[in-house]
């Protein structure tokens, strides 16, 4: 049994304690807010691939959708254009979001978006190995920019559509990867899925304290405390708690301490100016302005676990990696590997857990 402390309470923090608890670890969170939940609880956020929290439910008790009600979005995203067209993108279904798109744009817009679709097949084969942590895989080569790919598109609104897939976590298309084509991909190919965010945030908690972990709340953390190369506990304004693991949750950029060591400074392009939202986006809707810009959605309230914390490198094999040179000290989170957003953030808890392994 090891003394594993995680810093956050967010979802990485949470499923990390869950998992490393049942682990039969003795565990510890730290959370500055007086509650769990973390950006869960600033705005609904639909996700993909509930596979991710599927199995993390399965492998610690009773199944997810006994816990809460998992639904798929309908429809799975909604365009709301500044010309008044409007276009309601069907969850999960190719050859409806062909139609749709046909019926909105005019004959051949579906095969234009079912090009990218294919796109995001062809870069999800490359990426998959990477966001799964699979020991050996490698970056793919550049495949150019997201901007690139928006070119090929002779629909200009579906080059504007293609392009918020960056600007939606802090990004410009002209500098993103191509091989952000994989969130469309998804989108269409595993479906947009819904859930009580709070109630998933309790049953977490929940779960993780029945199997032992204990919370702490109003904690302020200085950074791990090392000793030599490896880690050996977590500084707080207070004192020191000792540990045998780290797992941090938070921002890696939060680590001031270690930048020069663990997370030198990266020459990352700068992002958009934040889009002009006169009223409140609701969840699954995007708005284009006029002229272009930055499209306006839901994603601007639900803040960093969409990747504002993760100093806006949307290229996943460019995230700080979750094992760290620091021996014990671990990161999880919007702003590691595999990247932000629900599915990945939770994927990114298990690829520690896994590495830490059982007691």
């Amino acid at each position: 049994m090891a003394r594993v402390v995680v810093v956050g309470a967010g979802l990485a923090g949470l499923c990390s304690a869950l998992a490393l608890a049942d682990f039969g670890h003795e565990v510890t969170v730290l959370e500055s807010g007086p509650a769990p939940g973390g950006q869960l609880t600033y705005a609904p956020q639909p996700f993909t691939l509930p596979a991710v929290l599927r199995d993390l439910f399965r492998k610690t008790g009773r199944p997810l959708e006994r816990e809460l009600d998992v639904v798929p979005a309908d429809p799975a995203v909604r365009w709301v254009f500044a010309d008044g067209v409007e276009v309601a993108v069907p969850n999960a279904s190719p050859s409806g979001t062909r139609r749709a798109l046909d019926d909105a744009f005019g004959p051949g817009a579906g095969a234009q978006w079912d090009a990218v679709v294919g796109h995001g097949d062809r870069s999800w084969r490359e990426l998959r190995p990477i966001v799964l942590g699979h020991a050996g895989a490698k970056p793919p080569r550049s495949g150019g920019t997201l901007r690139d790919v928006a070119a090929s598109l002779r629909e200009p609104r579906l080059r504007a559509a293609l392009e918020s897939y960056a600007t939606r976590f802090g990004a410009d298309p002209a500098t993103a990867p191509a091989a952000l084509t994989v969130l469309p991909y998804l989108e269409q190919t595993f479906g947009v899925w819904t859930a009580d965010l709070p109630t998933l945030v309790g049953v977490l908690a929940g779960r993780a304290a029945e199997r032992g972990a204990r919370f702490r709340y109003d904690v302020t953390v200085a950074g791990p405390s090392r000793d030599g190369g490896r880690v050996d506990g977590v500084r707080l304004a207070d004192g020191t708690i000792g540990a045998d693991a780290v797992v941090w949750t938070a921002p890696p950029g939060d680590l001031a301490d270690e930048r020069r060591g663990l997370f030198r400074r990266r020459r990352d392009h700068p992002a958009p100016a934040a889009a002009a939202v006169a009223a409140p986006v609701p969840a699954g809707t995007v708005r284009f302005p006029a002229g272009g810009g930055r499209a306006a959605s839901w994603y601007d309230a639900a803040g960093d676990v969409h990747g504002a914390a993760a100093g806006r490198v949307t290229a996943l094999f460019r995230r700080p990696a979750n094992v760290t040179k620091t021996r014990g000290l671990y990161l999880a989170g919007a702003g590691a590997h595999p990247g932000p957003g629900i599915p990945l953030v939770a994927l990114s808890a298990s690829i520690v857990a896994d590495h830490i392994g059982r007691a």
